[in-house]
């Protein structure tokens, strides 16, 4: 059955609906940091501790940090929905460099560090088990 999803004898790059599901994925966590990024600017009391308690940097540090690599992952989960194959390298180191800060940042807020730190664990698992060359569907 010529060009069915996953179909390697077609002319185009090999489809994986898993990749979309990542692709995605990696929008939503883009998302959630931007989220982080803006409470830890404009609304500090939103976080469980004070500035003075967190690991490294204070909540303006953290609130551009957030907003950067929300952003990049945004812009690279659109990329890969765009079946952009070069997205996957930078999701992938995205998505360890998310899971380092927000180990880094779970004093301020456990739970949904924990639950971030889930989607980049998914997104990882999600590009780097995609078959080579493949792009979302």
């Amino acid at each position: 059955m010529s060009g069915a999803v996953g179909d390697r004898t077609s002319r185009g790059p090999v489809t994986s609906s898993w990749l979309s599901f990542t692709g995605l994925m990696v929008c939503v966590a883009g998302i959630f940091n931007v989220l982080d990024g803006l409470a830890a600017l404009l609304k500090r009391d939103y976080y469980q501790v004070t500035a003075s308690r967190l690991l490294f940097f204070d909540y303006t540090a953290w609130g551009v940090i957030w907003l950067i690599l929300g952003i990049a992952q945004f812009v690279v989960g659109g990329a890969i929905l765009a079946r952009q194959p070069w997205a996957k390298a930078p999701g992938i180191a995205l998505a360890a460099l998310v899971i380092i800060a927000q180990f880094a940042f779970l004093n301020a807020s456990p739970v949904w560090s924990i639950i971030v730190i889930a989607f980049c664990v998914l997104i990882i698992y999600g590009l780097v088990v995609s078959p080579a060359g493949s792009v979302a569907l």
